[in-house]
Order: structure tokens, then sequence, then C-alpha cells
């Protein structure tokens, strides 16, 4: 069932509901309305007939025509009665009514009035004591006539109902075939989408609503996933270029190697280049593997301290740079060293940052500065290198981009963009500046 449907049947039933349950109060407001009105009529006419049989001989002879003339416009003679105590009929043609016995005479004394009805009549009783003896008076009128209007009124509210219920209908047909249009020309985008048109964005429908945020929430998934592509469709041509050069280099050192006999030393140096350049093609692969992983799997977390980190790091680059590597601590309080995530991420993350900071600061000193900023720690690492032209800045957090600066020193474009992504998921403040008299890069950690 699509969802103009859906919305006709629900708008339907939920008319249905409110209009029948109107229906019903209508109904019963003027069932309860009609019904003390005729109660109240037939009051009046009990207190008319009283007063034209049983007052007539205290009145004079004008006022009783009087009471005449309201008594026959008013009251018929066959639907009146007036019942002495002893329950026989004195006045009126009511005679013989099964419904009116001396148990209802009785109660008619104490309660001095009462009303009931049967299935084709209402009855009205009204206690009439006189200076002749008590009397009852007894109005009964048919309910045809009230019937007959219930009946009217209820045929009326059912064609409302149906006529109303028609039109709702075929206006819901109607108005969620307007409302829907913007969404079924999304869905036609959408259908028309292939790998070629898949980077274009769908057109955004200014309806300051829910169907323009779906619009401008997929256009940023349309993003995402064009960013995506474009990686995927780099990574081969850029995984061939970089996997090219360290893989020349050991198929050189074997062709040479397998020319003559070499010496011990030669032999070592032979291993070491091709050492390092198995720990190049290592070192990409691992931080392609991890640059893959799926990010929305969930990550052991543990609590551990960011300055054990930073000085884990000091030795191992101390073997593979020769650039001097300083670490300053300015924070008073151990409690701000303390963090809780992933410690292997973190780890990486930092030393991919650390390591680009030793790679381009042209052979002056990096500084790793861990200091206190607004209750919360703060990890500075600063070179004075080549920087990142300004116009790169934001590029070089992109997977697989180097700066345009960076010559002949050797890199994979993924350091620093996975970096970030760590940072950005395990809630650490993440920003980067850079001119031509090198670069900063600031780490701001939550509070423990």
């Amino acid at each position: 069932m699509n969802l103009k449907t859906r919305l006709t049947l629900f708008t339907s039933l939920v008319f249905t509901i409110i209009f029948g349950l109107a229906t019903v109060v209508i109904y019963w407001i003027f069932y309860n309305s009609s019904e003390r009105h005729l109660i109240s009529s037939l009051e009046k006419n009990a207190k008319i007939a009283g007063i034209y049989y049983l007052e007539a001989d205290e009145q004079s002879p004008l006022k009783h025509q009087e009471s005449k003339n309201q008594y026959e416009s008013l009251v018929k003679r066959a639907m009146v009665a007036v019942y002495n105590a002893d329950g026989q009929v004195n006045y009126g043609g009511m005679r013989n009514d099964s419904q009116i016995d001396q148990h209802l005479l009785t109660r008619l004394k104490s309660e001095k009035t009462i009303y009931f009805k049967t299935d084709d009549s209402f009855y009205f009783g009204l206690y009439y004591p006189d200076n002749q003896g008590d009397f009852f008076v007894f109005v009964k009128e048919s309910n045809a006539d009230f019937d007959h209007q219930l009946n009217r009124l209820l045929f009326t509210l059912i064609m409302v109902f149906l006529v109303a219920l028609i039109s709702i209908v075929l206006l819901s047909v109607w108005l969620s075939k307007y409302a829907y249009l913007p969404i079924r020309k999304v869905i036609a985008e959408i259908r028309d989408k292939d790998l070629n048109t898949i980077q274009e964005p769908l057109t955004v429908i200014r309806t300051k609503d829910e169907l323009q945020d779906l619009i401008e929430s997929y256009n940023a998934l349309l993003r995402r996933i064009s960013e995506n592509m474009i990686i995927r469709k780099n990574f081969v041509s850029y995984v061939s270029h970089e996997f090219r050069t360290p893989l020349a280099g050991i198929l050189g050192s074997m062709e040479v190697f397998g020319t003559k006999a070499r010496s011990q030393q030669e032999y070592q140096e032979l291993a070491a280049t091709i050492t390092e350049h198995v720990n190049f093609l290592n070192h990409l692969i691992g931080n392609f593997l991890l640059l893959t992983e799926d990010q929305a799997l969930k990550r052991s977390m543990e609590v551990f301290r960011i300055d054990e980190v930073v000085w884990e790091l000091v030795p191992k680059f101390a073997r593979t740079f020769t650039v001097p590597l300083k670490v300053d601590l300015q924070v008073d309080d151990p409690q701000y060293f303390n963090f809780r995530g992933n410690r292997m991420l973190i780890t990486l993350s930092i030393s991919n940052l650390v390591e680009n900071a030793l790679k381009y600061a042209d052979g002056k000193e990096v500084l790793v500065q861990l200091l206190a900023l607004n209750g919360r720690l703060s990890l500075q690492i600063v070179d004075h290198g080549i920087g990142i032209p300004a116009a790169e800045l934001e590029a070089v957090k992109q997977t697989f981009y180097r700066g345009s600066n960076v010559g002949n020193v050797k890199g994979s474009g993924i350091g620093l963009s996975f970096a970030q992504i760590v940072f950005k998921d395990q809630g650490v403040a993440f920003d980067i500046y850079s001119d031509d008299r090198g670069t900063r890069v600031s780490l701001l950690f939550p509070k423990f």
C-alpha cells in the first residue's frame, strides 16, 4: 500500500470516527432537548386540564371560558384523564388506560409529578389536591411526531455523513496527489541516477518541512558517497604509484645482488635497503587496512594516560629520525592526562601526526607540548618546517592528498586523514594551522 492510499484511508477513518462521535452527540443532545420540551409541554397541558375541570366552580364565567379556550387549543379531550382518589376517571376520555393503576396513583401522590413513556406514548401525571378532594391529572401524547422528528434527524445526519465521507475521500485523493508530487519528483530523480550522475545533487524543494530536510540529508549522503567513490576510483592508481618505488627498489637490489658475489658489508647494506622498503610497504598496507575498517563497529574502550602514549613514541622516532623531538609538559594535575577511549587508535593517530611533523620539519626541532586549557588537556605538535600552502590546508585532510611542496619526502597521504577520522570518533577536537614558518596541530581532549 503506497503512502497516497494510506493517507486517504487514514484521513477517511479519522473523519468517520470524528463525525460518528459528533453524530451520536448531536442525536443525544437533540433527543434530550426534545424530550425535556415534551415534558414541559405535557406538564403545562396537565395544569390547564386541571384548572379547566377542577376549578370551574371557583372561576367566573369569563375566566372559565378563557381556560376552556386554552384547554381546547392545547389539549385533546381523548388524551386527558382526571382520576379521583378511588382511581376512577371523573373527567376526560382515557377511561380504560392499562398503564394507569392504583399503584401509580399512590406513587404520584408521593412524588407530586411523574413522567414515563411506553412504546407508543408519553405520559405525564400531576397530583392536584382540591377542595373537593385529591385528584390526579394525566396527559397522554402519542410519540409518533417525536419519533418522526428523530428519524428525520437521523436520516439527515446519515445523508450528510455519506456526502461528507465521499467528499473527504475525493479531497484526500486530490490533496495526496498534490502533496506527494514533490516526493514523486524526488523518486524520479533517484531512479534516473547512475554511476555517471550520482555526484549530481537532487533538486532541493524549498518547502521548509521534513521533505526539504530529507532531500538535503540525501544530498549530503550523495556527497559523501561521491567522495568515497572518487577515493576508490583513484585507489588503484595511487597504490600502484606508491608501491612501485619500494618494489622497484627491492627488485633492483635483488638484481644487483645476483650479478656477482658481494662483501659482508654490501650484503648488510642490501638487507638494510630491502628491510627499509618492506617496512614502508608494511606501514602503507597497515594504514590502508585501518582506513577501510568499518568506523561504525564498537571499539574497545579503556582508561589510559595521554602523556604515556607520547613518551612511548619518543624512542620509536629516535631510532628512525635524526630530527630532534622535544616533549614539553606544562600540566600540574596528573588527572588531566586521563582519557577513556581506544588506546591503539589514539596512539596510531598521534604517531601519524608526530611522524608528519618530523618528516616535514626540514631538519628543525619538533615540539610536542602538553598543557591545561580551560580544564581540558591540550596537545600541541609544532614544527618549523616547510609548512602547508594556505590553499591546500583543507585538501590535505582528504585521504591520499599530499601537499604540492613535499618534494621527495615519502608519504601515503593517509596519516592526517586517518588521524582526523579517529579523533572525531573519539570525541577529540582537532585543528591544524600552517604557514611558511611551519605547522601547528592542536588536539583538545574532553574532560575525564
